[in-house]
């Protein structure tokens, strides 16, 4: 137990050591460089493998889904009720079987998406730190993933983010045309997508995807979600609307008294993992959007 806090406590120090250096700048700074924390060089270390295990991510059963609660940047704001299960495919190459299930708000359907992940390292990883989302089949093991750690030069590919769904990119890549492509190897967001590992333990998962306007994924083990929940309603219920005087402005003829009422979504989010939230904010700041939304995915059962 002791090793496991003093490994927690150099990825925490890690990341407050990261500089990080958004990608929209002004064309007179570059050349220039970023670096996103999870990749911190200070990260990569043998000690803190267990803390960013692809493989340990992935190597699930149909039994142990996990479900996606919160992110940082949304591209798929049309979803909701996001849940993972896995089957292992091959454990020599350490490819998984995924199905997602989500609810389309759009139209208001429950919908699956199947296909297939693999574990791989980024260039000069030790440790297997990347999922790699196949958009057309079994996702290849080349090109090497660059990192979303290394330092890039502006105009690398980790800088030019994507807005479209996942799921629309693997029915794109699945309607394309064979031999459409001009590239001779694999793309990204066209035949795969890369999320790095930011943080793993049993309960969580942080993921990162440099494409996907490098955001963060916060993935929950669904069976710690009842108990997240009840945590969140009894934070609601310790901490009541606040009743705050407001002063009078532009003319008004008397102060007034408002509600401060606590915001479901911050709520839930101070219900969860301690260290998990701790990663997720470190690596990628407050949550932007909440993904799950309790009383729509309970009524459809997504």
């Amino acid at each position: 137990m002791a090793r496991l806090a003093c490994v927690f406590l150099a990825f925490v120090l890690a990341y407050q050591c990261a500089d990080v250096v958004n990608c929209a700048v002004e064309e007179e700074n570059l050349p220039g460089f970023v670096k996103n924390p999870e990749n911190n060089p200070l990260l990569n270390d043998p000690s803190l493998g267990p803390l960013q295990s692809a493989w340990k991510a992935i190597n699930k059963t149909k039994d142990d889904p996990f479900v996606l609660m919160f992110r940082s940047k949304n591209h798929e704001p049309n979803i909701t009720c996001v849940r993972v299960t896995a089957t292992v495919d091959n454990e020599s190459l350490k490819i998984v079987n995924f199905t997602r299930t989500y609810y389309n708000k759009t139209a208001a359907d429950n919908e699956t998406l199947t296909y297939q992940v693999r574990a791989l390292n980024q260039t000069g990883y030790k440790v297997e730190n990347v999922i790699r989302a196949g958009l057309q089949g079994t996702p290849s093991e080349t090109p090497t993933p660059l990192g979303s750690n290394m330092y890039i030069e502006y105009g690398d590919y980790s800088c030019n983010s994507s807005s479209k769904p996942l799921s629309d990119m693997v029915r794109a890549a699945r309607n394309a045309v064979p031999g459409e492509s001009t590239s001779a190897e694999p793309v990204e967001g066209v035949d795969y997508l890369d999320f790095y590992v930011v943080y793993n333990q049993p309960t969580c998962n942080i993921l990162r995807s440099p494409l996907l306007k490098g955001g963060c994924d916060f993935w929950l083990r669904e069976s710690e979600l009842p108990e997240v929940l009840a945590r969140a309603n009894n934070f609601k219920k310790d901490n009541p609307a606040k009743v705050v005087a407001r002063e009078a402005v532009n003319g008004e003829q008397s102060s007034t008294a408002e509600e401060e009422k606590i915001n479901p979504a911050e709520a839930l989010f101070r219900s969860l993992p301690t260290a998990c939230r701790y990663a997720f904010i470190s690596a990628c700041g407050y949550p932007k959007d909440l993904m799950y939304e309790k009383d729509l995915c309970q009524t459809t059962k997504a």
